[in-house]
């Protein structure tokens, strides 16, 4: 039976429900995205395979590339940005150390000032170095266009974009400034999709309190919305026939 591959490339966005739910109805919208296309595709076998990192920079991905492509899918679904466009307290080698996997004594010090000292004045923090984000948006646009051309360049696969979740009021007052950076990062998402005739879903239709009330990952509703516009972008407006599907 031929296949209808689809790889997601992503942050921790793509893998978590929130809140959790009880099995089976924590899906993300991966998971739904394949049953669901599966219902509407009888002659082929249809896998998502969701290649999302917690914490995945643009920078991180890009060392990512070669796995994506292996991954030979008909379709890539690229869900980044918000991890580099909020505004942090510290840089992101900071980070990394503090929540490494590694248990030393560096490790354990940096955990420890970290969630006990740090996190406690973040949006001080976030001010003191000036609302910067981990990846500025001149850095960002030139290393998502690096991965659209790459992607396009060593595959066959067509490439449907997501935007960022706006930041609800928790997250800008936790992270100030990070709401206006996702508006601007959003807009260079949108603008190298059109210029790239890239299929771009637009979003603006969710809310934070219904579909990601953490101010960063889908709800059940949320996962269940993206798949439906997902489902809906790769059909198409006239619902083309699973066979004429590339």
């Amino acid at each position: 039976m031929q296949k209808l591959k689809i790889t997601i490339i992503g942050n921790s966005v793509t893998l978590r429900v929130r809140p959790p739910k009880r099995s089976p109805k924590n899906l993300t919208y991966g998971e739904i995205l394949e049953s669901r296309l599966q219902e509407k595709i009888r002659d082929r076998l249809v896998l998502v395979n969701n290649m999302g990192k917690g914490a995945a920079t643009i920078k991180r991905c890009l060392h990512n590339i070669d796995h994506y492509v292996s991954s030979s899918p008909d379709y890539f679904i690229i869900n980044i940005g918000v991890v580099d466009a909020c505004t942090r307290e510290v840089p992101f080698w900071v980070y990394n150390i503090a929540t490494s996997k590694h248990y030393n004594t560096l490790t354990k010090v940096c955990r420890f000032l970290y969630r006990g000292v740090i996190m406690k004045f973040r949006p001080y923090l976030v001010n003191a170095r000036f609302k910067r984000s981990w990846t500025s948006k001149k850095t960002f646009r030139t290393l998502y266009r690096e991965l659209l051309v790459t992607l396009l360049k060593d595959t066959n696969a067509q490439i449907i974009t997501l935007p960022i979740n706006i930041a609800d009021d928790r997250i800008e007052r936790e992270l100030p400034g990070s709401r206006k950076n996702h508006y601007k990062f959003n807009d260079i998402i949108e603008q190298l999709s059109c210029e790239y005739g890239l299929r771009y879903i637009d979003l603006t239709s969710l809310n934070a309190t219904e579909h990601y009330p953490d101010g960063v990952h889908y709800s059940v509703a949320g996962h269940q919305c993206v798949a439906e516009k997902i489902s809906y972008a790769i059909f198409g407006e006239n619902h083309v026939k699973p066979s004429k599907l590339n």
